[in-house]
């Protein structure tokens, strides 16, 4: 029978090309073979070189072993407690460490080889060829973390090796089932007749956010190791593991958020007390200037005594413009309360409350005095909202709701958007080394950093939130379709 080529017409007469219509077809049930016999071949060849280590290593090996791979830690050998013991640990054990042959002093007669490579010298007759093949594969692939570009549920991940910058398809059940596009995992892949199957695998996954900075770790590599490849990772396995190890630290840990306003300021929501040594209407004549407005616009939401005198009125403190969103023609700094001869001031940040007493000070002077300031501790104000949340919506959620819901209310939305997300093309992003998205796109490394963004953006919801980015949109507009 003629082979068919990629490009010729399919036999089964649908019009299309072979490789549009039935070559995945008659592909798959030879990948499928070949990943049987890998995982097969995986399962028969660990404990057989477990008994070798065991005969030729002893177990202080794989104690030293270990101690190296836990970065001398003290941690203990248990899988339940520390799983990548089983995952990564025994594979790199067997197929990539070569025990230290010095301990305390003594000289420890090791072989300076990987087990299986020892094993594969010594007992290589007892293997088939495909075994030898698998054993070699999996001594010259080195540990690398990987970004996952795309998923077929039970059957595989599409992978980007952040490191190598190379891209592999792994034939995945069970771990295609659970990760996603965006995650990055620290893993070691291995391939044979174009089949590629992950031997050991790391538990934590890590978040999208990191993909730029293992580019940007491959980048200092390449400088400073010309000709950087595979080599270099299997040399720092090590270093390797103790990044693993401080990323899935901060996965399990994760440090407080570093609340800001949008002037970029820490938050320390603060209420500022004065007493008022003039009348209310005065105090508001004198700062009505601080909400860009006249006292037409407020005066007639105050509240007035029986002879009809000014007595309590609120207004926002304003500035024009905001340094971080170019789009806003104005940013709230804070709120004013008049009550009688109180004079109040919200702000949420140590810098703002000291603007606004010099501003309080040069306005009114000695008819303002300075009582105090009450400090809310962030935490507490986060704690304040989450019980809120819990006790349900408030009558104020319900009306927001309702406005939101409303079509009007959404399409400004939409429009507004619009407009941050044009903006944002031509915005310093500081994970683009402080391009704008569009100067990214001109460059292989810029594009790179700008597709791990963007998947990073993708991976947190991207169109599901009120001013998520159109990723689709945004590709074509960038050119990276």
């Amino acid at each position: 029978m003629t082979k068919v080529g990629r490009n010729d017409p399919c036999p089964c007469g649908s019009g299309k090309k072979y490789k549009k219509c039935c070559l995945k077809k008659d592909v798959e049930p030879v990948a499928s073979l070949i990943w049987q016999k890998m995982r097969r071949t995986e399962g028969e060849l660990i404990p057989v070189l477990l008994k070798h280590a065991e005969k030729y290593y002893g177990p202080e090996a794989f104690t030293c072993a270990w101690d190296e791979f836990t970065l001398w830690k003290e941690v203990p050998m248990d899988p339940e407690l520390e799983p990548e013991m089983e995952t990564i640990f025994i594979p790199w054990f067997l197929f990539n460490c070569i025990p230290e042959s010095d301990e305390d002093g003594m000289t420890l007669d090791w072989p300076e080889l990987p087990v299986a490579m020892h094993y594969l010298e010594n007992e290589g007759s007892r293997l088939d060829s495909f075994q030898r093949r698998f054993i070699e594969e999996a001594c010259f692939q080195p540990y690398s973390f990987f970004l996952v570009t795309a998923v077929d549920p039970g059957k595989s991940l599409s992978l980007r090796d952040l490191l190598l910058k190379r891209e592999v398809t792994v034939q995945e059940r069970q771990a295609s089932t659970l990760l996603h596009k965006g995650d990055i995992i620290f893993a070691r892949i291995i391939t044979m007749d174009d089949v590629s199957i992950m031997l050991g695998c790391a538990s934590t996954v890590i978040a999208a956010n990191y993909a730029n900075y293992f580019i940007d770790m491959r980048e200092e590599m390449q400088d400073k190791f010309p000709g950087y490849d595979r080599r270099e990772l299997l040399y720092d396995d090590i270093d390797l593991f103790a990044i693993y190890y401080d990323i899935r630290e901060r996965v399990r840990n994760p440090s407080p958020p570093k609340l800001q306003n949008t002037d970029g300021e820490p938050l320390q929501p603060t209420k500022l007390h004065y007493t008022l040594q003039c009348s209310p209407r005065e105090a508001l004549d004198a700062l009505i200037s601080l909400s860009l407005a006249d006292v037409d616009d407020f005066i007639e939401d105050g509240e007035f005594d029986a002879q009809g005198e000014l007595f309590a009125i609120e207004f926002p403190w304003l500035k024009k413009g905001n340094k971080q969103q170019a789009s806003w023609e104005n940013t709230v700094l804070g709120h004013i309360s008049i009550e009688g001869q109180e004079l109040i001031i919200d702000v949420n940040s140590q810098q703002r409350a000291d603007a606004i007493k010099r501003k309080i000070s040069r306005r009114l002077g000695r008819k303002a005095v300075f009582r105090n300031a009450v400090i809310q501790s962030v935490e507490k104000m986060l704690e304040e909202m989450q019980n809120n949340s819990a006790e349900g919506p408030r009558p104020a959620d319900s009306n927001h709701e309702e406005l939101m819901a409303q079509p009007e209310v959404q399409e400004m939305m939409q429009e507004m958007a619009v407009q941050f997300w044009q903006e944002w093309l031509d915005t310093s992003i500081p994970a683009l080394k402080d391009q704008t998205p569009r100067e990214a796109a001109k460059t292989a490394i810029g594009r790179e950093r700008l597709e791990a963004l963007l998947l990073d953006f993708e991976s947190r919801g991207g169109k599901g939130e009120p001013f998520g980015p159109d990723i689709d949109a945004l590709r074509r507009t960038l050119g990276l379709d």
